[in-house]
């Protein structure tokens, strides 16, 4: 039987990836680590915790080094020190699956994938954040500088040095396999010279949603969503630009901003939509469960999400099976897959305006779409993905 480790952090969606895993313990064993200097970490998301062990990168290593791993599995590149990559026993395969922000936003001044992400007005929003936190006298911006050296000297394996270009790109000399979101970050990862890890496909997934697939076209609401959290990627108020003299009448905009930036952030946005929506503008501050989530989520018939990094998707692909009508940014990494895949989705910049608005997908146009998620969402599928990467695995070892 397999073995492997799991690189994970307390994510919305982590229990589902175990349900997921456990549908296979008959070919291979998971076991789930949170690497942190800090151990008394208090769970928000993970509902199976018990099934977590919090360690240090040192202590990782170690059990590494003693139990008898086929593979490890870094969900997320960030939430591995990355200098502790070239630790990792030679016999150990590593899978790098990314997020979005460990490829698109880091090293910070030097993306491994750089595109540009913020729109206008959300730069300039971004500006003004940074000038506001770095108001502090020269006194304090000297006592921080000394602490920072200080840490720099005395704690640096207590730092993940993440943000470090050539830590990073070391680090990404590990790495034997990578899964992207979508196929397309493959490619622009392998213009980099130092990038050898050979493409697999991973999906993130939950059993519960395996439940009663069907076709049908379901009943869905009038109100609009617009982006999926509180990350300025969301180009939050941007969108606003294209939404100018259209009537929502009738419709509420929901606007999620519980998670993914900061408080701060969150609260600007949350009271610029107020003050252009007015009282039909639901901002999400808090955390909601996944359940009431998606029960929200039945009441929209139109989705906005102006990325233009690969982001949001499982809000947006929940949406397109269920018949929403979605407007994403033209240039996005978002909308290239989707169209390359042939969903009916639509230009945030081009196609968006009051009729566009009060026309949904018709019927065939709704079927399609869920015909389309379908054909790689389902139990059999999705299962497949990971049978495929046992078997490789299962080869190297013979």
């Amino acid at each position: 039987m397999l073995h492997i480790a799991n690189i994970i952090r307390d994510q919305k969606f982590i229990d589902g990836q175990i349900a997921y895993h456990d549908l296979t313990s008959d070919k291979c064993q998971h076991d789930y680590f949170i690497v942190s200097w800090e151990k008394n970490i208090v769970f928000k998301y993970m509902k199976k915790s018990e099934r977590v062990r919090i360690v240090t990168p040192d202590e990782l290593i170690d059990i590494l080094e003693k139990h008898t791993y086929d593979a490890l599995f870094i969900h997320n590149f960030l939430y591995m020190p990355l200098h502790y990559m070239w630790k990792i026993p030679a016999s150990i395969k590593v899978f790098w699956f990314a997020w979005g922000y460990d490829i698109y936003n880091t090293p910070k001044d030097h993306p491994y994938i750089s595109i540009p992400l913020l729109h206008n007005k959300s730069q300039a929003l971004l500006e003004e954040l940074r000038r506001t936190q770095n108001k502090v006298s020269d006194f304090t911006k000297f006592k921080r500088e000394i602490k920072a050296y200080i840490k720099k000297i005395v704690q640096y394996k207590r730092q993940d040095h993440n943000d470090e270009p050539s830590v990073y790109k070391k680090a990404v000399t590990r790495v034997d396999y990578f899964s992207g979101v979508f196929p397309l970050e493959y490619n622009l990862l392998k213009e980099h010279p130092e990038f050898h890890a050979k493409r697999v496909v991973y999906e993130y997934t939950n059993p519960a949603d395996w439940e009663n697939i069907d076709t049908e076209i379901p009943e869905i609401g009038h109100n609009v969503l617009i982006g999926n959290s509180a990350d300025i990627n969301n180009n939050h108020l941007d969108v606003l630009d294209y939404l100018k003299g259209v009537n929502f009448s009738g419709k509420k905009v929901i606007v999620p901003l519980s998670y993914g930036g900061s408080k701060h952030y969150a609260n600007t946005i949350a009271q610029a939509y107020d003050h252009f929506f007015g009282n039909v503008c639901i901002s999400l501050l808090d955390y909601m469960p996944r359940e009431d989530y998606f029960k929200l989520l039945s009441s929209v018939g139109v989705g906005i999400f102006f990325h233009e990094r690969q982001q949001a998707t499982c809000n947006i692909e929940e949406l397109l099976r269920h018949g929403v009508k979605l407007f994403l940014s033209e240039t996005s990494i978002n909308y290239k897959h989707y169209k390359s895949v042939g969903y009916h989705i639509y230009s945030l910049q081009h196609d968006f305006n009051q009729h566009t608005l009060e026309t949904p997908l018709t019927d065939e146009q709704k079927l399609h779409n869920a015909k389309l998620w379908l054909k790689t969402s389902n139990k059999e599928y999705r299962l497949k993905y990971l049978y495929d990467i046992y078997d490789l695995l299962n080869n190297q070892k013979q």
